[in-house]
């Protein structure tokens, strides 16, 4: 069976809560998990707003550079705009029945061109996408095959299989997601305990060493169904959380598995 090990990485403008507590930049912190990634022979999918090319090139092309990673696209913009936040709206107003996080189509395509248009930059092609908090609507998926995509990683949930979908092959993560279920940054137990959140994989939030026991568990689970597991590990997470040390374990025990490990677009049904 295959392991895919992916990450998102955004640019500092976004002025997130982890970029707050965040020493360095996430394009920086993504070269070092790559590197770390690299010393055990495992392939990353790191999937990238446009911006951080804008915003870092140096650092972006060392990225780019390196054998073992693939960039994907994560937005250009990752839904900061006006045009975002007047669409969000509409939405809201009309209880779903027009309007997305995604902007209105013309827009969103106009975003996936500006994507690919500064990765191109970099000379890499990109054919994997994942959306911002896996925020995507009914034109994403026909937009990003029309624009030669052909993968997307927006599906969450143990059970969500591997599928074709609307032109695309659908890499489902389907292996406890980092950012919701880890303590890290502003993300303490007192903050857990007073959230509402719950998303596939329950309400649960745990030290970084449990998540990625939690983490293998679902790859051994997902194997034993005939499916393949997508790790998502963010950069910026694995930074917070314990500056990488789980990450390296864990590349370090995928290593050692006889199961194959693939960047995502190379994930077949």
């Amino acid at each position: 069976m295959t392991i895919c090990v992916t990450g998102d990485v955004h640019h500092m403008s976004m002025a997130t809560r982890d970029q707050a507590s965040l020493e360095r930049t996430e394009v920086d912190a993504a070269i070092e998990y790559a590197e770390i990634a690299a010393a055990s022979d495992v392939p990353v999918t790191l999937f990238c707003t446009g911006k951080c090319i804008e915003t870092e090139p140096y650092r972006m092309a060392r990225l780019a550079a390196m054998d073992n990673v693939e960039l994907g696209g994560h937005n250009y913009w990752a839904f900061t705009t006006p045009v975002h936040s007047a669409w969000r709206a509409v939405e809201k107003a009309t209880g779903g029945r027009i309007g997305s996080w995604n902007g209105p189509r013309p827009f969103q395509a106009l975003e996936i061109r500006k994507t690919i248009a500064a990765f191109a930059g970099l000379e890499a092609e990109i054919t994997a996408w994942r959306d911002h908090a896996y925020r995507h609507d009914g034109n994403t998926a026909p937009l990003l095959a029309d624009h030669g995509f052909s993968h997307i990683s927006d599906a969450v949930g143990p059970d969500e299989p591997l599928r074709e979908e609307a032109g695309l092959t659908v890499v489902p993560v389907n292996t406890p997601p980092d950012h919701e279920h880890i303590y890290h940054a502003f993300r303490t137990p007192e903050f857990v305990a007073e959230s509402d959140f719950e998303g596939p994989f329950g309400t649960e939030s745990v030290d970084v060493e449990a998540w990625g026991g939690w983490v293998w568990e679902s790859i051994e689970a997902r194997a034993d169904e005939g499916q393949p597991a997508t790790v998502l590990a963010h950069p910026a997470c694995m930074a917070l959380a314990d500056d990488l040390a789980t990450f390296s374990n864990l590349c370090n025990r995928i290593a050692e598995t006889s199961m194959e490990l693939e960047t995502l677009s190379n994930v077949r049904v």
